[in-house]
Formats: structure tokens, C-alpha cells, sequence
């Protein structure tokens, strides 16, 4: 939607710098313009079909990159988009416990939770002895659930440890040990994914507030005055088209920054809620609590 709408704005660019060119060569035909500011004219026509080709060519790039998304075909590739983006929200979203939530609701943090219950099924563990929670340092050694809390952990995400009690069962211990490793791993790497994700969202929206409120409107209000002067005789035509040249980069930044923002936003609840692809994998349980464990990767 974002290279569409660009497209639409360097067609009324290019529009402009038609009728610059062609005033420029009747003026210059007719002795009343010098030759170096109708070359400027005819650069600025030049730079302007360029623009418009090159942002037809990216809207149809991104179409088409969204239909092998999607997947579609046939007649399915009449689908329809709204015409625009959606406006900027008036305030920034601030999620409440962003970092426990995706302990919660993460689908890469619940499959390493699903992992080392397979693996304890997969070595026959049955009788758990207590939960501790992962992210905590040196976790094997922490109480019991139900003793007080180590201070500093706010985000928790627990796992059973079992009864290794024999030596027989040394090696499933050595086994099944490694899971809250595994889980920690994914664990911290979702918490780290989140954090980034809202610095990028929140930078993404400031940066999209900044054209709205300050970069466009002060663009517009430079229109206006000037149009105020050329209507008193005080500026010729072509300072007025050189003025909406310049709001070519306002208007395109705040295009493409909110195009941005609501990239950062889907990022953003993608890292809550969804495994990202920065996550890591989990590795596939032990088939057997007598299988000898993986050689190191």
C-alpha cells in the first residue's frame, strides 16, 4: 500500500514537471528565459520520469512479492487492497509485562517446554521433585517451589527437575539437564527479540509523529506562503514548482515512515506472541532413555 500510494504521489510530481519543462522551453523559445534555468527545468523532468518508473516497478515488486506470500493464482490475483495506510495512532502502545507475556504466549518458548516434557516421558521420569525457573542463574541448585522467590527475577518460565537418585540414571540426568538449557536459551533470545522489537516500534512512531506533526504541516504552510506570493506578483511560476519540488522528500518520508511503523507494529506482536525468526530451534527429544547423547554441534 505504502509503494502504491508513492506511486500516486510521483505521478502528480511528474505532472508538474511536465508543465515546468514544456513553459520552460516556450519561454526559452521566446527569448525570455535564460538557457541554463530551462536545463535546470528539463534535469528536473528528467529525475522526475525516473522516479515514477522506478516506484511503478516497486509497487509491482511488492505485489507481487505479497501474492507468493499468500500463495495465490488464477483469478485469486484480482485480489484488492485499501487504497492507503492506515492513520498513525494518536498514542504509542506500551505492553504490560511484554517480557513474562512472551514467556506465556511465545509458540517457540512453549515448544522448549513441550521438548523437556518429552524428553522426561522419552527417560520413563515420572516423580518431578520441584520447579525451577530458567532463567534464574545456576538453576539447578534453586529451592523448591514455594520457598521465597531469589530477588531480581521477574520473568520466570519453569521446568520440572526429577528424583536422579541411582547411578543408573546418570545418563538420563545428563539427558534431561539439557533441556532447561535448550529452554533457556529460547527463552532469553525471545526476551532479547522483544525488547528490540518495541525499541524498533517505538522509534518507528516517533519517527512517523515527527513527519505528521512537525515535517509535513511546515512543508504545507511554505506552500501556502508562497502561493500568497506568487498571487501578489512577488515570485515567478518556477519558484512555485521549485517549492512543491521540495515537498517531494517531506511527503515521501512520511509515506514510507508510516509504512514502517506498521511493519514495526506486526513485528512487534509477532515477538510477543509468535515464534520470530531470530528464535532458536529446539532440538527433537531423546527416542530412548538409553540413547547415548548427541555428539557436540
Amino acid at each position: 500500500m505504502a509503494a502504491r500510494e508513492l506511486v500516486k504521489f510521483f505521478q502528480q510530481v511528474k505532472e508538474t514537471a511536465d508543465v515546468s519543462n514544456e513553459l520552460a522551453k516556450r519561454m526559452l523559445a521566446a527569448g525570455n528565459f535564460n538557457k541554463l534555468a530551462q536545463m535546470r527545468e528539463q534535469a528536473f523532468h528528467a529525475d522526475a520520469t525516473a522516479q515514477l518508473a522506478r516506484a511503478q516497478h516497486v509497487a509491482t515488486a511488492e505485489r507481487e512479492r505479497l501474492t507468493r506470500l499468500l500463495g495465490l493464482h488464477g483469478e485469486q490475483l484480482e485480489f484488492r487492497l485499501p487504497e492507503r495506510l492506515p492513520d498513525l495512532p494518536q498514542q504509542a502502545t506500551k505492553p504490560r509485562d511484554a517480557e513474562q507475556a512472551a514467556m506465556e504466549k511465545r509458540l517457540d518458548v512453549q515448544m522448549a517446554g513441550r521438548s523437556a516434557e518429552a524428553t522426561a516421558r522419552s527417560l520413563g521420569l515420572t516423580r518431578a521433585t520441584r520447579l525451577v525457573n530458567v532463567l534464574e542463574a545456576g538453576y539447578r541448585n534453586k529451592s523448591e517451589t514455594g520457598a521465597p522467590r531469589a530477588s531480581g527475577y521477574e520473568v520466570e518460565l519453569e521446568l520440572p527437575l526429577f528424583d536422579f537418585g541411582s547411578t543408573r540414571e546418570a545418563r538420563a540426568e545428563a539427558t534431561y539437564l539439557r533441556a532447561p538449557d535448550r529452554a533457556a536459551e529460547v527463552a532469553v533470545n525471545a526476551r532479547s527479540e522483544v525488547r528490540e522489537a518495541y525499541s524498533a516500534y517505538r522509534t518507528a512512531y516517533d519517527l512517523a509523529k515527527h513527519y505528521r506533526d512537525e515535517v509535513v504541516p511546515l512543508r504545507k504552510r511554505i506552500s501556502e506562503e508562497n502561493l500568497l506570493r506568487y498571487n501578489g506578483m512577488l515570485i515567478s511560476v518556477f519558484e512555485l514548482l521549485s517549492d512543491a519540488r521540495d515537498q517531494v522528500a517531506g511527503v515521501t518520508g512520511y509515506v514510507q515512515a508510516l509504512r514502517d511503523f506498521w511493519v514495526a507494529d506486526t513485528n512487534l506482536q509477532a515477538a510477543l506472541t509468535g515464534r520470530s525468526p531470530g528464535a532458536s530451534s529446539v532440538s527433537p527429544p531423546a527416542a530412548a532413555a538409553g540413547t547415548a547423547p548427541a555428539a557436540g554441534h
